[in-house]
């Protein structure tokens, strides 16, 4: 009966133990649901979209005309994600950053556009996002890093695996150091991500 008695004693304490621990885990990845101190006001917003509208916009609004020979077509104005990929994609390079001791500071986000030749028809050409998460390097704060490549505790530029297949007209990008292009080279993995979902068109 004693041995019985012991037993119960040891097992609720192992679970008042594990849940004390997991309650303190929870606290320590709340996230802060307050007012970022980034968000900006509707004024602000506005005289971005006007010198978006009077700048860039119409230069690729005349690339857009020009690479489809239609008159009515524009480029893109926004990019839409899934919340729960944005989630995901966030939780994923957390994971791997923690795997190779490497803190994530961020994601940044890089303009691109989809190739002339992309199997989807509709997106050929048009611009889109991609995103790379951050870190400090010896060299560089927020420097968007490959965690996939990375050495423990080393951040390794994505530059480092993206100049392996970059054309010479992109390495000319200052984007990090440059290594020679291998066109034909077996594809390989990224962190990064993009399957942006683009208005226009919809």
């Amino acid at each position: 009966m004693k041995t019985v008695f012991k037993f119960y004693q040891i097992f609720f304490l192992a679970l008042f133990i594990i849940s004390c621990k997991s309650e303190t885990i929870s606290q320590v990845t709340e996230v802060d649901s307050s007012r970022p101190s980034n968000t900006i006001t509707y004024k602000e917003m506005a005289s971005m979209f006007h010198q978006y509208d009077v700048g860039q916009k119409p230069v690729l609004d005349k690339y857009r005309k020009e690479l489809t020979g239609d008159a009515n077509e524009i480029e893109s104005i926004s990019h839409f994600y899934d919340i729960n990929q944005l989630k995901q994609y966030i939780a994923y390079v957390e994971r791997l950053s923690k795997e190779k001791d490497i803190e994530l500071t961020g994601v940044r986000i890089f303009t691109a556009a989809y190739p002339k030749d992309y199997p989807e028809e509709i997106l050929r050409g048009r611009q889109t996002l991609i995103f790379m998460p951050t870190a400090d390097t010896k060299e560089k704060k927020n420097v968007a890093y490959e965690p996939l490549y990375s050495n423990k505790g080393e951040a390794i530029p994505f530059t480092k695996f993206l100049d392996q297949f970059s054309s010479k007209e992109t390495k000319q990008v200052v984007r990090a150091s440059f290594l020679p292009f291998i066109g034909d080279q077996e594809d390989l993995k990224s962190s990064g991500a993009n399957r942006l979902k683009p208005t226009p068109p919809m």
